[in-house]
């Protein structure tokens, strides 16, 4: 009597789905169906313009599934507690395999039930799902990144005799859930991101070109001037990025010209034209013992700015537990070293800065001289030099006698 009740069942459903898709239809998604007297499964893929952790994290949401997945009123978590509030609070629940759902169907049925079966994070959920006491699902979903955004696919089987429950209506309403579960979905712009990390990339190579400052400051200026304006932004070198625009400043204000675009992988000798009048021997640079000697004595007589823009965090680290050692009577002073320091011996924006400024007034500008003109500058309105100082406790100072110079 059952297998009768069953074959008659099965028959007027698919009467009543030749009907259904007889119907025009709208959905952008990839769907299929597959009937048979006892088992019965439904496919869905849909594509979205979003990142895959845009799309899990729509799907895990328990709670939204009645906006979306057509035949679910409502999804409460299964939680045991004392408290009336937490027993149906998703805050509460642990969304793993083997929780428990209650869910909430259309129509005259009591609470079904449902369970977690599996959830890997960004690429499979799958729940079993009894929406009555005649009809239970297993639900897969899964999740795949490409280059255009996320594909998501909606897998629903069904066995038993009233598995055609899970076809019935399909092509009217069932076949549209992933299309309604778009709408919860922010799209993004997944070729501008592309583009972001593709500059992103080259700027990082670019970076890796040039071992000398001075090199590098040169190609951006090049660069830059052949119309590429987002490379100076996009580099990682701060003090390679402050010498281009300074020296791009210089160069619009007609005091500087523009430098040769230099060759990938040369060397600072290679870029500048021997002098036979100077001596082609470079300065010894310093070690890392003359470096400490050089900062702890400076910083002993008073000048701790060579200390502080130490960018080696050990040797600056190593300066100052000398220094404590020092003013605690436990270690002596070391001696000064005699090889002439400059701003290549030491890596300090604050020499650099100096000794660039000082080259562009003939060597013959100090450092009271150089923030006495940029106040000077910074009251008439002209700040742009100023704003390409890299030390910060220089261009605070010399903004900080500015604010006081006008409100004299």
């Amino acid at each position: 009597m059952v297998l009768i009740l069953s074959i008659v069942a099965f028959l007027v459903v698919t009467f009543l789905f030749v009907l259904d898709t007889a119907r025009d239809q709208t959905t952008t998604s990839e769907v299929s169906t597959y009937l048979s007297p006892f088992e019965s499964e439904t496919f869905i893929r849909h594509n979205y313009s979003a990142s895959i952790e845009t799309v899990w994290q729509a799907v895990s949401n328990l709670s939204s599934y009645n906006y979306w997945f057509t035949g679910i009123t409502r999804i409460l978590p299964v939680v045991e507690s004392d408290r009336y509030v937490h027993k149906y609070s998703f805050d509460q629940f642990n969304f793993a395999p083997g929780s428990l759902l209650s869910i909430k169907n259309r129509g005259p049925y009591p609470l079904g039930k449902g369970m977690i079966a599996s959830a890997v994070p960004n690429k499979k959920l799958e729940m079993v799902l009894q929406y009555n006491p005649l009809h239970k699902e297993f639900v897969t979903f899964n999740l795949q990144s490409h280059s255009e955004g996320t594909s998501l696919s909606l897998t629903r089987k069904s066995t038993g005799p009233f598995s055609f429950l899970s076809v019935w209506g399909f092509d009217s309403k069932k076949s549209k859930i992933l299309d309604n579960l778009g709408y919860l979905i922010p799209e993004l712009d997944i070729t501008e991101q592309k583009v972001s990390d593709q500059s992103t990339d080259k700027a990082d190579t670019s970076d890796s070109l040039f071992e000398d400052r001075n090199l590098m400051a040169a190609y951006l200026v090049n660069k830059t001037l052949d119309g590429d304006n987002n490379i100076i932004k996009s580099t990682a070198d701060v003090y390679a990025r402050a010498k281009a625009k300074a020296l791009l400043i210089k160069i619009n204000k007609g005091t500087a010209e523009r430098p040769a675009m230099p060759e990938v992988g040369a060397s600072p000798a290679s870029n500048e034209p021997a002098d036979q009048n100077k001596s082609t021997a470079k300065p010894a640079k310093l070690s890392k013992d003359d470096i400490i000697a050089t900062v702890v004595n400076q910083a002993l007589d008073g000048n701790e700015a060579p200390l502080n823009e130490l960018t080696d965090k050990v040797l600056r680290a190593k300066s100052k537990s000398l220094i404590m050692k020092i003013n605690k009577g436990t270690a002596e002073r070391p001696a000064m070293p005699e090889t002439n320091i400059s701003s290549n011996n030491i890596d300090n924006p604050v020499k650099t800065e100096l000794n660039n400024s000082t080259k562009e007034k003939g060597n013959t500008e100090s450092e009271a001289d150089l923030i006495e003109r940029l106040v000077a500058d910074g009251i008439k309105g002209n700040i742009e030099e100023i704003n390409t100082l890299e030390n910060k406790v220089l261009r605070g100072k010399i903004k900080a006698a500015i604010v006081k110079a006008k409100r004299s």
